[in-house]
């Protein structure tokens, strides 16, 4: 079995890199071929990987958040042909959670763990902009006010290294300053729904901590699509706190819907956030493809 690694070294703050050379060695000692790409910049990893030939590998490992191996999933023209794993090294780590990889970032014990993995076929989601541009997204696309969070933490995050705290004043700013979009939110080409924000859910988990939709599953062969229909930040902050209770069905600003393909289009435009990192703006439409990924999930 041979295990390929592409590693982002800004990861886990700087601690990705010698992780990622400790698993490459637990897995040589455990008999597995074992190599590593370190990238150099944002993007990197994608021509890396866009370069492989379909047999360089027989399982490919990201080191990295959700961002990243966002990254590897859009490289090739085609979802990768290799199963895809992550060591989780963001902040959230919603889809290594997923695929009940280790947080503790014990080299023998994430070496065991994708020595035993096993391939998932999962749903993706594609995203296509009104200009036709086209990517991937594995466990969740949000429009509106989480999207602009995201894209005030990632500004901060490309001025360089300094820790979560410098996070709290642009989100603080956002919250105080945002102002909900009128969305038009259509489902299957049926149904349209106003709201003030939206968040479509692939993957169970949300943010590391929120638990939005109950039946949201990456095999589920369904998108769970959360319409926030309030525009007040009073009643955001009441949604928050009823996914900490995992009781968000419950909260009357807040519809759930299945959907196999979902468009979006807003009165002004309003950003989109994909798995944690910054997705363009609307207009968008966002449809599942069943089966589309293939990832390697750790045993229960």
């Amino acid at each position: 079995m041979h295990f390929h690694f592409v590693i982002n070294p800004a990861a886990g703050r700087g601690h990705a890199a010698p992780l990622g050379e400790a698993v490459v060695a637990a897995l040589q000692a455990a008999g597995a071929e074992a190599t590593s790409y370190v990238t150099q910049a944002a993007g990197d990893g994608a021509a890396h990987v866009r370069d492989l030939a379909p047999d360089a590998c027989d399982r490919l490992i990201v080191i990295g958040g959700d961002g990243t191996l966002r990254e590897v999933v859009n490289a090739r023209a085609e979802t990768p042909p290799w199963p895809v794993g992550i060591v989780p090294m963001g902040t959230a780590n919603v889809v290594g959670r997923e695929l009940r990889m280790p947080l503790d970032r014990q080299a023998p014990t994430i070496a065991a763990s994708l020595l035993a993995g096993e391939p998932w076929s999962v749903d993706v989601m594609r995203l296509t902009r009104s200009d036709g541009t086209v990517e991937h997204a594995i466990a969740n696309t949000g429009i509106g006010l989480d999207a602009d969070v995201v894209h005030a933490v990632s500004r901060v995050r490309a001025g360089g290294p300094g820790g979560y705290l410098r996070w709290v004043g642009p989100i603080i700013e956002t919250l105080s300053t945002f102002r909900f979009p009128v969305l038009r939110v259509t489902v299957d080409d049926h149904v349209t729904y106003a709201a003030g924000a939206c968040i479509v859910q692939n993957a169970r988990n949300y943010g590391g901590v929120f638990a939005l939709s109950p039946t949201a599953a990456l095999d589920s062969g369904s998108m769970d699509v959360m319409l926030i229909r309030s525009r007040t930040h009073r009643s955001l902050f009441g949604i928050l706190f009823s996914a900490l209770l995992r009781r968000v069905r419950k909260n009357h600003d807040v519809r759930i819907v299945a959907a196999q393909q979902v468009r979006f289009a807003s009165s002004s435009t309003a950003l989109v956030q994909a798995d944690g990192d910054p997705a363009g703006t609307t207009d968008l439409r966002v449809e599942l493809i069943p089966g589309g990924l293939t990832l390697l999930r750790a045993p229960a």
